[in-house]
């Protein structure tokens, strides 16, 4: 029978989503594309709006676009699989193409149908980011965008305000940004009872996380801040809510809305949503030294806001977020003098390491962690001699000469140096793990900070599943470039050391079994305080 494994594909694509296995999520829709090709019967209805929307959940737009072309040729033409493609082409940015197949649903779709209304909206998104992009509201073409998109909305809305209450918001939302604009809406509705009754016809209880966003906007379209507030706090802790949810919310606050980081509504709640884009996506993070201050900055006062009225309880993936960026002041480029990177290392307390002591090194003095082969006594197998080096560390714009190397062990053994530095950085010294690295179901997290290719410091979130570990090694999927080599590897909760990254590449398996596997590769803090104990 045609398709009788079409459970098995589901399941296959949402375990490398859940696990932020992009390599491994577009391998399994290649098979799907083949398989939808030399099947003779049409992709099934249902399936193909799971798979669709599955990667839509972790913003795979560019997938969706494939598969969804797949499934269109293979005859399955329903309305929703329709709007779903459509959907992966405005978020990639590309509008005109979308508009035609948004029209023909909406036409050819039943009275009643929910494809109706998600067309028409997806209609007033293409041109609200129409005259967004033209940014110049004086003109008679932005006006026009504002209009159509305008009517988009209210017309969908006014036909089942219950329902279709994004469409709703998405009035309002327009209306204030319009009058911000100087546009002038003849016979509009006032945005101020719209949002009063969008909230009053929201359940108390929301179970779709759209229903929070949706009641977040409006309070914010009625200056109610602190029940703004509130309710984003509910809405990132929402367990169905994805990366999805949160970047669409963020687009509408920071475009349409135009809430600034530096004020209120803005200072708390976009912090709160970047955060949890962040964690859910399993993205990466790039930013300058000055980006990452500020960004510290604004989570610190969105914290201290948000805790003052809803507790600390209320601020996990806030102060998720704040460690992880202040864990980049503790993490240097290792450069030669002449400033060119070689690699990674990082800031941890002597004691930490060496208990018991070491000549010349006071137990709180701060010592760079590093590869071996990133610098060892003599400079050899391509590393650097001490006298050769400089810890560059980026987020504190403090470029520092080393002074000796207190402890070493090769490449072949623990590849780790631990060395001291010449003068005293202000930054704190990275918290190191006291418990073995196990596997568990699901499998657990690694993230890296480093300096990938030589270039900034970037925070390595996505693909990132711990694969296999021993006493001495750990085999993870979180992607590095030349230049991670001496990265910090850390734990998912509390952003506290559990390796030393030291290499990528095909691996045995840690467990014995077969085929080798791609995977990074390292040093556990076990291991590498169990070396010195012995040594």
């Amino acid at each position: 029978m045609s398709w009788s494994d079409v459970e098995d594909i589901q399941q296959a694509l949402d375990e490398a989503l859940s696990k932020y296995q992009w390599t491994q999520a577009a391998a399994v829709c290649d098979g799907l594309i083949r398989r939808i090709h030399q099947e003779p019967a049409a992709f099934p209805e249902q399936a193909a709006r799971s798979v669709l929307a599955s990667l839509r959940g972790k913003r795979q737009f560019a997938l969706i676009v494939r598969v969804a072309e797949a499934i269109l040729r293979s005859g399955q033409t329903a309305p929703r699989v329709r709007r779903q493609y459509a959907q992966a082409l405005i978020d990639q940015g590309i509008l005109l193409a979308p508009e035609s197949i948004l029209q023909a649903v909406a036409a050819e779709s039943l009275a009643g149908d929910s494809q109706v209304a998600e067309a028409h909206g997806l209609l007033g998104r293409i041109y609200k980011q129409l005259y967004v992009n033209t940014d110049a509201p004086a003109s008679r073409s932005a006006r026009a965008f504002f209009e159509r998109a305008l009517s988009e909305y209210l017309q969908t809305y006014q036909l089942d305000p219950a329902q279709h209450y994004w469409h709703g918001i998405n009035v309002v939302a327009l209306l204030h940004r319009g009058r911000a604009d100087g546009i002038v809406v003849s016979q509009a509705p006032s945005p101020d009872d719209l949002a009063r009754g969008i909230l009053a016809a929201l359940p108390a209880a929301s179970t779709d996380p759209f229903e929070l966003a949706t009641r977040m906007e409006a309070y914010v379209a009625l200056g109610r801040f602190g029940d703004a507030e509130r309710t984003a706090t509910e809405y990132v802790e929402h367990t169905a809510a994805d990366a999805f949810e949160f970047a669409s919310t963020l687009r509408q606050l920071e475009e349409v809305w135009r809430l600034q980081p530096d004020r209120s509504p803005g200072s708390t709640i976009l912090p709160l949503l970047r955060a949890a884009r962040l964690r859910h996506e399993g993205g990466a993070l790039e930013a300058s030294p000055a980006q990452v201050d500020e960004e510290i900055d604004r989570v610190r006062h969105a914290a201290s806001q948000l805790e003052r009225v809803f507790g600390d309880d209320k601020t996990v993936t806030l102060k998720w977020y704040e460690t992880g960026l202040l864990r980049t002041k503790s993490v240097a480029r290792i450069e030669k003098l002449t400033g060119k990177g070689h690699g990674t290392g990082w800031l941890v307390r002597a004691k930490d390491f060496f208990p018991q002591g070491i000549a010349g090194v006071d137990a709180s003095q701060l010592l760079v962690l590093t590869n071996a082969h990133v610098v060892n006594e003599t400079g050899s197998a391509d590393g650097l001699a001490p006298a050769d080096a400089q810890a560059n560390f980026q987020g504190l714009g403090e470029a520092i000469e080393f002074g000796r190397i207190v402890w070493s062990s090769p490449p072949d053994k623990m590849d780790a140096t631990f060395l001291t530095l010449k003068d005293v950085p202000t930054a704190a010294p990275i918290p190191v793990s006291e418990k073995k690295v196990a596997l568990t179901k699901p499998p657990a997290r690694l993230y890296i900070i480093g300096h990938p290719g030589g270039r900034d410091l970037e925070l390595s979130l996505h693909d990132n599943l711990l694969l296999g570990c021993n006493e001495r090694l750990l085999h993870y999927r979180t992607p590095t470039e030349g230049g991670s080599s001496g990265s910090p590897v850390f734990d998912a909760d509390g952003w506290r050391a559990v390796g030393l990254h030291h290499a990528g590449g095909t691996f045995e398996r840690l467990d014995g079994t077969r085929p080798p596997y791609q995977a990074n590769e390292g040093i556990t803090m076990v291991a590498i305080k169990a070396a010195i104990a012995a040594t």
